[in-house]
């Protein structure tokens, strides 16, 4: 492979790699709202019915409300599906999202290392290539 070629693979792979750390930090994102979800339906069990309390409605707008059912949640099931459950089955639910996060986090590590490891063959096939003019 002429050193143009590991070049361009060389570029390639940090672009992927850019890429995939991208990925990571929304995943990242996403496990924090699911664990933020987590503690607010274990939570929702000492909230007494009657109580106020603020009810989300985007963009950190919050709208203020009495709690009409301590025992049950209202959780998107997928696409504009929405399923009314209770407290465990919704909080069994998040564990799964979670988890499901977490390997995909785990699957991108896995690829960027190996990526890395690529990157660093491609530097020392190209400083070999170099010496190896420098000689001639």
């Amino acid at each position: 492979m002429e050193q143009r070629e590991q070049m361009q693979q060389y570029q390639q792979l940090q672009q992927q790699m850019e890429q995939i750390q991208e990925h990571l930090q929304q995943i990242e994102e996403r496990v924090e709202k699911v664990e933020n979800a987590i503690s607010g339906v274990q939570d929702l069990e000492d909230v007494e019915e009657g109580s106020e309390i603020l009810a989300p409605i985007g963009s950190g707008a919050f709208a203020v409300a009495e709690l009409k059912d301590n025992q049950h949640v209202v959780t998107n099931i997928g696409g504009d599906a929405f399923e009314r459950k209770e407290l465990d089955s919704a909080e069994e639910l998040l564990e799964n999202q979670r988890q499901e996060l977490e390997e995909t986090s785990d699957a991108l590590e896995e690829n960027l290392s190996d990526m890395q490891q690529q990157m660093q063959q491609i530097q020392m096939q190209m400083q070999q290539a170099q010496q190896q003019q420098q000689e001639e």
